[in-house]
């Protein structure tokens, strides 16, 4: 699982973006603020996270999406009891 914070500039902080992106199962909306919203995006795998980010990126109203952090999770094997929590 890779999860990415992102910071998306908005052309026009009254941008229908936010609604747009909030209908999407793998973010996480936040408030607009001026011409800026936050998203966190939840994807399985590097393609997926990228197709996702393209995705935002061509969406009416955005100007810029920035990257701000990423978060790589390996999956936890069931199977091993030493990686249990």
């Amino acid at each position: 699982m890779i999860t990415t914070g992102l910071l998306i500039s908005l052309d026009s902080p009254n941008s229908k973006v936010a609604e747009r992106l909030r209908a999407h199962p793998a973010m996480s909306v936040g408030e607009v603020a001026d011409r800026w919203l936050p998203v966190a995006v939840e994807a399985g795998d590097d393609e997926s996270c990228r197709e996702l980010h393209d995705w935002i990126a061509a969406q009416p109203g955005v100007a810029f999406v920035d990257v701000v952090h990423v978060n790589f999770e390996e999956p936890v094997a069931d199977s091993n009891p030493l990686l249990r929590p």
